[in-house]
């Protein structure tokens, strides 16, 4: 190997080497925003004691989501994240792309909820609910950010009002 073949072979495993420190520095610092944005979320608002509102013998019914009718897969997972009350929901494969999403920059919420998933993990300690749904012989992954618990009913609905929409959409 002459010289030149030598400069060569450093200069590629120095672009191999600044590549995956500049992947490393981006994902430290979307961790950093992530934990940011945890600490600094508002505060509950505060409330005073009071007469209790009557509790309704059975929840209201849902209502239907048609992805027919609306204008984008992101439109149609908003309708969805309204009707089921959640914060956000994502929707990746498998492997971690993203498919959709009511949030913008889930790129790496995909990812990582996407890897949580492949090891068995169903929900977060953060409140994140994770559903896997067999589309195609697929397995797409749902990240759902309920803003109070799902009981299994609203799960099971929640699974089959994805199923419609990517059948619609994907």
């Amino acid at each position: 190997m002459d010289s030149t073949g030598i400069i060569q072979f450093f200069l590629i495993l120095l672009t191999i080497i600044v590549v995956a420190g500049f992947a490393g520095i981006t994902y430290y610092l979307a961790e950093i925003t992530r934990s940011i944005k945890k600490q600094g979320g508002p505060a509950a608002p505060e409330t005073t004691p009071g007469p209790k509102p009557a509790v309704p013998a059975s929840p209201p019914p849902l209502k239907a989501i048609k992805p027919g009718e609306m204008g984008s897969l992101e439109e149609t997972l908003g309708a969805i994240s309204e009707k089921y009350s959640l914060l956000s929901l994502t929707l990746a494969t498998a492997d971690g792309l993203l498919i959709g999403s009511t949030k913008p920059g889930s790129e790496n919420e995909a990812a990582r909820y996407s890897h949580l998933y492949s090891q068995g993990k169903r929900h977060e300690e953060g409140g994140t609910e994770l559903l896997g749904i067999s589309y195609r012989g697929e397995t797409v992954v749902g990240i759902a950010h309920p803003s109070e618990h799902l009981s299994s009913e609203l799960m099971s609905a929640l699974e089959q009002d994805i199923r419609e929409t990517l059948q619609h959409w994907v």
